[in-house]
């Protein structure tokens, strides 16, 4: 498992505890990216594109948890949510490019979740509708109104340009414990890493993608490389606040 540099190091520190949940089912739609687009995106030199294949990778990641709790709370208080990110993968150049991810943007359906992490966390934490459903032999995932909706279907093989196998990109997920996002304060990004216990990702084959969250990258040339799913994860997320300011 990678050594992540002391948070204390690079940021403010965060009175809220961590939080732990069950993956009951996560679903991530990977697109390749130009490697240009997301270097106007980054905020801050210190973050770079982490490319494969000399793309970028751009994902949409979509959790349906439960037994969400915070701190000493025990696990059979934990409340169920949806929840989504759009994510990118990076470099952070202050610690060597080591892989870590950028975020831009978070949603939950559930109004007590984000109204716990807009209590400290210093970015948005959207309220969105959203929802993981099967319908036939098709999982579903739609977020708002038309803001994201996807359709997959479970597929045989393994089929992405950017990794070779699903090994592959499980190991590029393990790589990015922390992940730095958007914030309320300008010039600063907020810090947070996330342990997590995944039991491996199975392939799916999209049939319906769309939606305002990605309709950017597809405007920048992004193209949808692949679909996995995993499910009955452990997680636990670690907020540290905002990196300092320079």
């Amino acid at each position: 498992m990678p050594v992540l540099d002391p948070p204390e190091l690079t940021a403010t520190g965060s009175p809220l505890p961590s939080v732990r949940a069950l993956v009951e089912e996560r679903i991530i739609f990977n697109y390749r990216l130009p490697a240009d687009h997301l270097e106007r995106l980054l905020p801050v030199a210190w973050l770079t594109p982490q490319l494969v294949n000399g793309d970028a990778v751009a994902s949409v990641c979509v959790l349906r948890l439960s037994k969400v709790t915070a701190g000493p709370v025990p696990s059979l208080f934990g409340v169920r949510s949806v929840s989504a990110a759009r994510r990118y993968g990076v470099l952070d150049q202050r610690s060597g490019g080591r892989p870590a991810v950028f975020v831009t943007e978070r949603t939950t359906n559930s109004a007590l979740g984000s109204l716990f992490t807009g209590a400290g966390f210093s970015a948005q934490h959207e309220h969105l509708s959203a929802t993981i459903s099967r319908d036939d032999e098709s999982f579903v995932v739609a977020l708002g109104n038309d803001h994201f909706n996807g359709r997959a279907v479970p597929a045989q093989r393994w089929s992405s340009s950017l990794f070779p196998t699903p090994g592959d990109f499980s190991a590029f997920l393990a790589g990015g414990i922390r992940s730095y996002g958007t914030s309320r304060y300008e010039g600063q990004l907020t810090v947070l890493d996330l342990r997590k216990e995944d039991n491996g990702y199975e392939p799916l084959a999209a049939r319906e993608v769309r939606g305002s969250l990605v309709q950017p990258w597809l405007d920048a040339g992004a193209v949808l490389d692949s679909v996995a799913r995993t499910t009955n994860a452990t997680y636990r997320w670690t907020y540290h606040g905002l990196t300092r300011r320079p």
